[in-house]
Parts: structure tokens; C-alpha cells; sequence
């Protein structure tokens, strides 16, 4: 069962008010008995200087033994310096209260505790002894203690309460924001703006306004991501459709398996769209790569490479690989294929026969860069920020399919995953075609 913030507040705040209370009502009770000491002590100092000023002026000592006897709780013996009891209180034990040495002391005679003050008269001869009980100190002191703790009866039920309703009213903000969170429609992601947010919980508001705002583009993406997959599909599931048709109405067999072979190339077609399409989707809901490491690029280069050799061969297109260094760098080496791979495939799908790709990988200073050089139609600079954009179509490139612009965009997304650059140049060298350029951090060796 989930505990309750109101009740772990009530609870910790009622502990503590209550431990703060018996602390507090123990150490006024040490105070209580240290003030009560030292007033009982005086009170015994007090009076040993009184009766030995009545005993230098009065003669008569069994007046001021009646005088002691009237004094309730205290005992009294007077004693010679020969050692004879000069007189004594009718509660004052047979045994001697202390010894003869001035101040006080605590003794115990038949198990009863006493505190006893001694004095001696100015002339030395007479020595007064003035005592009292220690029950009377320990009953003030706990009389004192217990009107301390009477107070817990009644106080602390009122404050439990108090500090109950006082917790409920702390959590108003708290309740006010949650239904506030409860009531939001699920498409309204704008960020909650409370005015009364305590600062205790404005941490929790950022979280879920930064939450909001990554659903926000997450939902923009998956918006975006469904319109144009759907406006793309429609061409080739339209030319399957046509080429059915067509199919169907054929007068003769060569007809109907032209008809045929064009509605597996469109269903071939279609599948790689989905495929990339896919591909798109799950790079663009990460973040970063997910399983990075250290890795050769020129390794994942001439993998793609040697898959694409026969393609490239059967339309008559020169490909070729060179490396002068690894390449290692730090990434996903499932993503790198793929960026490698559409460039490669969109090099040669979009070269003419007799053209020439070229794969190169190098190194300089703390980057490694990966150049594919096409002999193609290449891309006006005028439209170079376009490739990018999803289903972008290339004119006069007599190439079907889904367009340049899903496959640069993939390998645009899989390039800043890894925090590489991207760059589109012309080939200089054979004077017509395109180059693409991705720049990445060389690893740490």
C-alpha cells in the first residue's frame, strides 16, 4: 500500500513536536531540581545561621529545640566540641547528621537519603547541624514534571490537529497542480504555467513541461512521419494497381507477364520503401546511438560496397572502394551500414551506365571522412538544402522510386546522431556528378 504525504508530514511533524515537548519538559525538569537544590540549601544555611544566633544570645536551648520541632521537614542536632548532643529536634535521627566539618554533605541514615548543612558558632565550642530530607526535594521535583507533561493530555491532541489541517492547507498547491495534470486532454502538451506552484514543486513542473515538449515534437514527428509515408505509398501501390489492370486485360501471354514482372517490381519497390521508411522512424525517435562503439568505418564501407558489386555490375557502373586509413570512430555500427548503404545505393541508382562511384574513406588530424563520388546528374546547388527533405524527388534523373530526399534524410538523422557533418559538393574531378561528404570524430585509440 502507497503511503500518503499528508500522513508521513502529519506524522514526522507530530514526532517531532512531541519529542521537542518531553526534551524540553526533561530539561526544564533537571533546571526545576538544580533551582530547587540550591534553594533548599539555602534555606538549610539560612537556618543553621539563625539558631546559632539565638543560641550566643538565648539561654534557654529547649526553647529553640520547640522552635525546630515547630519547623516541618527539617532536623536539628547541636553538638559540644567534647562530643555531647547539646540538644536536638524530636524528628532528627539518633545517629549524627554528617560529620563536623563546615557546609554541606549527603548521608544516609537507615536508608533515608538527607542533606545536612554544619556550622560551627564563632567561639568553635558548638557545632550546628541543620538537615533535611531528600523526598522533599524528589517531590517538587516531580510535582514540577508532572505539571510539565499534564499539558500533553490536551495539547498534543490540539495540535495534532492543527498540525493535520495545517499539512492539508500546505498541500492545496500541490492538489490544484495534480488535477490540473488529471484534466489536460491528451494533445494538449503546452507547458503548465501555475502561478502559485510552490518552489518545492517547481522542479516536478519543469520535468513535465520538458516531458511535454519532447511528446510535442515526438507527436509532430509521428504526424509528419504518417502523412508522408502515406503520400509517398500512394505511387506505388497506384502503378501495382495500374499494372494489375493491365494484367487482367492482356490479349496475349507476352503482355500479361510484362504486365506481371512490372507488378513485382513495383511490389520489390514498395518493400524497400517500407523498409526505409521504417529506418527513418526508428532513427528519428532516438536521441543517441544506442549501442556505441569503437569500430572501423572502412570495415562497414567495404561490406556495403562488396553487397552493391553486382548491382553496380549489371548496370554498368564502375564502383570502387579506397581507403588510406581504418576510420575509427565511436557510433552504431548497425546505423553506419545503413548511411553507408543508401549513399552507395543512391550513387549507383542514380549514375548512368558506363558512370563511375567512388568510395573513399581518410583521415585528418582528429577526423575521418567518408566521400562517395558519383558520376550522376548530381544536385543543383540551388537545391542542395532540399535533398534532405523527405520524399524530395530528384528531376530528370529517369530513376523510380521513392525519391533521393528519404534516403539523405535518414543518412542526415543517422550523421547528427553521431555528431557528424554533412556536406554536398560538386566532383570536381570528372566535372559533372555529385560528391557527399560526412565528417566524423576519429575515436581514441
Amino acid at each position: 500500500m502507497r503511503s500518503s504525504l499528508r500522513w508521513r508530514l502529519f506524522t514526522i511533524l507530530a514526532v517531532s513536536v512531541l519529542l521537542a515537548w518531553i526534551a524540553t519538559a526533561f530539561f526544564t525538569y533537571l533546571d526545576a531540581r538544580r533551582e530547587i537544590g540550591i534553594t533548599l540549601d539555602t534555606r538549610l544555611a539560612n537556618a543553621a545561621e539563625q539558631i546559632s544566633m539565638h543560641l550566643d544570645s538565648s539561654r534557654n536551648p529547649g526553647l529553640i529545640s520547640q522552635q525546630i520541632r515547630d519547623y516541618t521537614g527539617t532536623v536539628l542536632q547541636v553538638w559540644k566540641r567534647d562530643g555531647s548532643l547539646l540538644l536536638d529536634s524530636g524528628t532528627a535521627p539518633e545517629e549524627r547528621l554528617g560529620t563536623q566539618r563546615d557546609g554541606f554533605e549527603t548521608i544516609t541514615i537507615n536508608n533515608i537519603n538527607y542533606r545536612v548543612y554544619s556550622q560551627w558558632d564563632k567561639a568553635g565550642d558548638i557545632n550546628v547541624r541543620v538537615g533535611e530530607r531528600y523526598e522533599l526535594r524528589d517531590a517538587l521535583a516531580e510535582s514540577i514534571a508532572r505539571h510539565l507533561l499534564h499539558p500533553l493530555y490536551f495539547a498534543v491532541p490540539a495540535l495534532g490537529i492543527l498540525i493535520w489541517l495545517s499539512v492539508g492547507a500546505g498541500l492545496v498547491p500541490l492538489s490544484r497542480f495534480t488535477r490540473e495534470v488529471k484534466q489536460r486532454e491528451p494533445d494538449k502538451l503546452d507547458p503548465l504555467d501555475l502561478t502559485d506552484t510552490p518552489r518545492e514543486v517547481m522542479p516536478l513542473q519543469d520535468a513535465l513541461n520538458a516531458l511535454f515538449a519532447r511528446l510535442q515534437v515526438s507527436l509532430e514527428h509521428e504526424r509528419r512521419f504518417t502523412a508522408d509515408a502515406a503520400h509517398e505509398l500512394r505511387t506505388p501501390l497506384a502503378a501495382i494497381k495500374t499494372q494489375a489492370q493491365v494484367a487482367f486485360a492482356a490479349p496475349n501471354p507476352e503482355q500479361l507477364e510484362h504486365a506481371l514482372n512490372r507488378i513485382v517490381s513495383g511490389t520489390d519497390r514498395a518493400a524497400h520503401l517500407i523498409e526505409q521508411l521504417l529506418v527513418l522512424s526508428r532513427v528519428d525517435s532516438e536521441q543517441a546511438p544506442a549501442n556505441p562503439e569503437q569500430l572501423k568505418l572502412s570495415a562497414v564501407v567495404n561490406e556495403c560496397v562488396a553487397s552493391h558489386a553486382q548491382v553496380a555490375i549489371r548496370k554498368g557502373v564502375d564502383l570502387g572502394f579506397e581507403a588510406a586509413d581504418e576510420g575509427v570512430v565511436l557510433g552504431d555500427a548497425t546505423l553506419l551500414a545503413i548511411l553507408v548503404r543508401n549513399l552507395v545505393d543512391n550513387a549507383v541508382r542514380y549514375t548512368p551506365a558506363g558512370g563511375q562511384v567512388d568510395v573513399r574513406v581518410s583521415r585528418s588530424a582528429d577526423h575521418v571522412m567518408l566521400r562517395v563520388v558519383d558520376t550522376g546528374p548530381g544536385i543543383p546547388e540551388k537545391v542542395r538544402n532540399l535533398a534532405v527533405s523527405r520524399f524530395y524527388r530528384g528531376l530528370g534523373s529517369g530513376e523510380e522510386g521513392s525519391g533521393l530526399g528519404l534516403w539523405l534524410s535518414i543518412v542526415e538523422r543517422i550523421a547528427n546522431l553521431h555528431g557528424a557533418s554533412l556536406k554536398f559538393d560538386d566532383n570536381s574531378d570528372a566535372g559533372e556528378g555529385l560528391m557527399v561528404s560526412v565528417g566524423f570524430r576519429a575515436a581514441s585509440e
